[in-house]
C-alpha cells in the first residue's frame, strides 16, 4: 500500500474515533474548488463569512500526512518543511513551533473533519478567493483572481405579435440573483434628465430599465416624472397617475394602481398634500411638499411657501421660489389654499405623514417598500390582460393602441423580474408578449423614445433621448 494511501485510510480511522467530540456546524452552500485554476472533486463548505475544506483532501492536495490525537484533540499536518498543528474546538494553530490565529477553528461534519480556508495559507502560503459558487487556491501563493458571477442574463426570443414571430430582447433578473432593486434619478433630482447610460454607469448597475414617465413637452419647465417613486423607503415623489412597481426589503414585488395619502399639519390644522415634489398646475388650489430630492429651490413663483427646519417653520415665502433645506422641506400652498398659510408665522410647529391608498382610498401597506416606479398601465395579473388605461388616471389612452417601442417589467411565478424594452407593439400586445416570455404579473414603463435597456457589455435597446429615471439591480 502506498504512502498517501496509508495516510488516508488512517486519517478516516482517526476521524471516526473522534467524530463525536466536536458539534456540527450548518453549512449555507457548498462551493466547487478550484486548484491552480484547474477544478477538482473537492467541495468546499461555506457559512456565512467562513469557508471550510476537507482535511483530509488539503492532505492531499499539499502531499502532507495527516494525522489526529484524539486525547489532545489534535491535528497534525506534515509536509517537508512544514508541520501545523490544529485544535478541534480550537481557532489557534501551530506552524512550524509558532503559535497563530485562524478565524475558526477545525470541526467535523458527518464525520469529515473541516479546516477554516485560512489554514491554508497559514500552513502552506496558499492564497485563495472565493465567490458564491467556487473557491480557488492558488499553491504557489501568487494573487488569485476571482471571477465575477453572471447574476443578470440579457436574452432574445422569439414572440407572436398578430401571429408574426417577433425577436424580442429582454433581461432575466432571476430570484437568485438577490439584487435588490433601486430607483435612480437624472442628475440625483426630480425634474433633470439624463443619458440611460449614464444613470447605469455611474450607480455599477447590473441590470437597467427606464422607468416613470414625465414631462417632456417644454424644455422651459421642470422634466418632472409621473406617478409615485419611492427610494430608500422614502417617497420622493407623488403624482396622482398611472400604476406603480414596488420592491420589499426581502426582495418581493408589489404592483397596484397606488395613491399618496400624504398630511401636513401646521398649527394645528391638518393639510392634505396632493403633490410631493411635482411642480403644480399655474391654476391649481393645492398643496405641494418640496423636499431635498427635488434639488435646491421649488422654481415655482406663486402662492405661499413655508420653509421648515427641524420641525417649524423659519421663513414664509410668497410668491417667490423658495430654496429648499438640505434638513427640512418646503409647503407650498397654491391658489385659495395660500391664504391660511400667509397667516403662519416663523416658529410654527410643523410636521407631516406618508401613507398610500389603493384609487377606491382604501389604505395600502407600503411600509416595507423600499423602491418604487409608477408608470402603467398594469399589464398582467396572475397571468390575465387587465391593461386599462382609463381606470389608471391616463387622460389619452388613443395611444396605447398604437405601436411603439414599449417597456415593461414582469414577475414570473418564480419570483424573476423580466426587463423588456424596445418591443414595437401596442399596449395590449406588449400584456401578450410578456405572458409569453413567462410573467404572470407585468407594468408598462415608460415608452416610445424613452423605452431602453442596460446590462453591462451587451448591446441592447436604448432610449433616444435622455429620460427622468431609470430601475436598476445591482
Amino acid at each position: 500500500m502506498s504512502s498517501l494511501k496509508r495516510n488516508a485510510l488512517l486519517a478516516v480511522v482517526l476521524l471516526v474515533l473522534f467524530c463525536f467530540t466536536c458539534p456540527a456546524f450548518a453549512a449555507d452552500d457548498t462551493l466547487q474548488v478550484y486548484v491552480d485554476s484547474k477544478a477538482t472533486s473537492i467541495e468546499a463548505k461555506a457559512t456565512g463569512n467562513l469557508v471550510f475544506l476537507p482535511a483530509r483532501d488539503m492532505a492531499s492536495t499539499f502531499e502532507a500526512n495527516l494525522a489526529y490525537d484524539a486525547k489532545k484533540k489534535e491535528l497534525t499536518l506534515k509536509s517537508n518543511k512544514t508541520t501545523a498543528v490544529l485544535t478541534v474546538g480550537s481557532s489557534n494553530i501551530t506552524v512550524n513551533g509558532k503559535k497563530a490565529s485562524l478565524d475558526a477553528s477545525p470541526m467535523i461534519v458527518d464525520g469529515t473533519t473541516y479546516i477554516p480556508v485560512k489554514a491554508v495559507s497559514a500552513i502552506w502560503d496558499a492564497s485563495y478567493g472565493n465567490n458564491e459558487q467556487a473557491l480557488y487556491i492558488q499553491k504557489d501563493g501568487k494573487a488569485v483572481q476571482v471571477p465575477e458571477i453572471e447574476k443578470v442574463f440579457a436574452k432574445r426570443q422569439a414572440v407572436s405579435i398578430d401571429g408574426k414571430n417577433t425577436p424580442v430582447n429582454y433581461v432575466l433578473v432571476p430570484k437568485s440573483s438577490n439584487l435588490k432593486a433601486d430607483v435612480v434619478l437624472a442628475q440625483n433630482a426630480i425634474g433633470q434628465t439624463e443619458a440611460m447610460k449614464s444613470l447605469a454607469q455611474r450607480t455599477s448597475a447590473k441590470a437597467a430599465i427606464n422607468g416613470s414617465y414625465f414631462q417632456n413637452y417644454d424644455s422651459t419647465k421642470s422634466q418632472d416624472p409621473y406617478g409615485i417613486l419611492i427610494k430608500n423607503g422614502n417617497l420622493i415623489h407623488a403624482e396622482g397617475t398611472g400604476s406603480t412597481i414596488g420592491f420589499t426589503k426581502t426582495g418581493s414585488v408589489k404592483m397596484d394602481i397606488v395613491r399618496s395619502a400624504v398630511t401636513a399639519t401646521a398649527g394645528g390644522t391638518v393639510y392634505n398634500v396632493s403633490l410631493v415634489n411635482h411642480t403644480p398646475a399655474a391654476d391649481s388650489n393645492t398643496v405641494v411638499l418640496y423636499t431635498s430630492a427635488y434639488g435646491k429651490s421649488t422654481d415655482y413663483a406663486a402662492g405661499t411657501s413655508l420653509v421648515v427646519q427641524n420641525g417649524e417653520v423659519v421663513s414664509v415665502i410668497s410668491k417667490k421660489a423658495a430654496n429648499i433645506p438640505d434638513n427640512g422641506y418646503v409647503l407650498l400652498f397654491t391658489g385659495n389654499k395660500a391664504a391660511s398659510a400667509d397667516a403662519l408665522k416663523k416658529g410654527t410647529k410643523v410636521s407631516y405623514h406618508v401613507g398610500y391608498t389603493n384609487q377606491a382610498g382604501a389604505k395600502l401597506d407600503w411600509s416595507d417598500v423600499r423602491t418604487a416606479v409608477g408608470a402603467g398601465p398594469m399589464l398582467l395579473k396572475d397571468g390575465k390582460n387587465i391593461a386599462n388605461p382609463a381606470k389608471e388616471g391616463f387622460g389619452d389612452s388613443a395611444g396605447f393602441d398604437l405601436a411603439v417601442a414599449r417597456s415593461a417589467v414582469g414577475v414570473t411565478s418564480s419570483g424573476d423580474i423580466l426587463l423588456v424594452a424596445g418591443v414595437k407593439c401596442t399596449l395590449n400586445q406588449m400584456a401578450e408578449v410578456m405572458r409569453q416570455l413567462g410573467a404572470v404579473h407585468a407594468i408598462c414603463m415608460d415608452s416610445g423614445s424613452s423605452s431602453g435597456l442596460y446590462v453591462p457589455g451587451h448591446t441592447l435597446p436604448t432610449p433616444g433621448k435622455e429620460i427622468s429615471n431609470i430601475l436598476i439591480f445591482k
